[in-house]
């Protein structure tokens, strides 16, 4: 199974980000939503080099680092690459190339 090409602006929609605050730098100390002190970077491959946007451990809300204009700019340059979503559930499993 191969997935299918989305835009920028649905891949954005998709993430459901709640609020519009960012944090450019580095992660927030802490979760607005949830109070937890855990929150990641998530890099999305071929779109930033480092990450995107920030997700929180605890509860899994999503943060902006970068404007939503400048998110969905990033989210473009993926738009017409194609992920084996069957193969991604053994990725881990088999030798690097």
């Amino acid at each position: 199974m191969v997935s299918k090409s989305v835009t920028g602006i649905d891949m954005f929609n998709n993430l459901n980000i709640k609020g519009t605050k960012r944090w450019r730098n580095k992660a927030p100390d802490k979760c607005p939503y949830c109070g937890c002190k855990d929150v990641t970077g998530i890099e999305v491959l071929c779109a930033y080099n480092g990450p995107l946007f920030w997700e929180c451990d605890g509860c899994g809300e999503k943060m902006l680092r970068f404007t939503k204009q400048t998110t969905v700019k990033h989210l473009k340059k993926t738009e017409g690459l194609f992920i084996d979503l069957e193969g991604m559930e053994t990725i881990c499993q088999q030798p690097p190339n």
